[in-house]
């Protein structure tokens, strides 16, 4: 049983700290596949940060920088349970059709196998090891 050939490069492929200086972070994420892939991110817990853009497809060696800041009130799980999750599979359209792309993305979260996923764990950065007590 082989594992279905990567698709997607993610870089930074680590945790994202954020921090009050930190708010955002750029995620880069290349098509390492010989066809054309589509991409949808989310987040693990819904209202936590703004990701633009949040799906996309790309061309053999095309990449795609993504913005995800966190949302201002947001208070990040201290257990990791904050995630952003990139789902990919081979684009199944030959046109890039903005209408039908966006309703397949809506009718296939990541539920489908086929579809290979990358998460990435955010956190926030200790403040309280920085303050110097208010």
């Amino acid at each position: 049983f082989l594992m279905a050939p990567e698709l997607l490069d993610v870089s930074p492929n680590g945790p994202l700290t954020f921090s009050q200086a930190n708010k955002s972070h750029e995620i880069v994420i290349k098509n390492v596949s010989n066809g054309r892939v589509t991409y949808k991110l989310q987040s693990a817990v819904y209202g936590r940060f703004n990701i633009k853009p949040r799906w996309g497809v790309l061309s053999p060696a095309q990449d795609a920088h993504i913005q995800v800041s966190k949302c201002k009130d947001a208070e990040l799980s201290k257990k990791g349970r904050d995630k952003i999750v990139i789902c990919c599979m081979s684009a199944p359209i030959n046109e890039v059709d903005f209408a039908a792309t966006s309703a397949f993305w809506r009718h296939n979260i990541c539920y489908n196998p086929h579809i290979e996923k990358h998460q990435l764990v955010c956190h926030e950065e200790d403040e309280e090891a920085i303050a110097d007590g208010d």
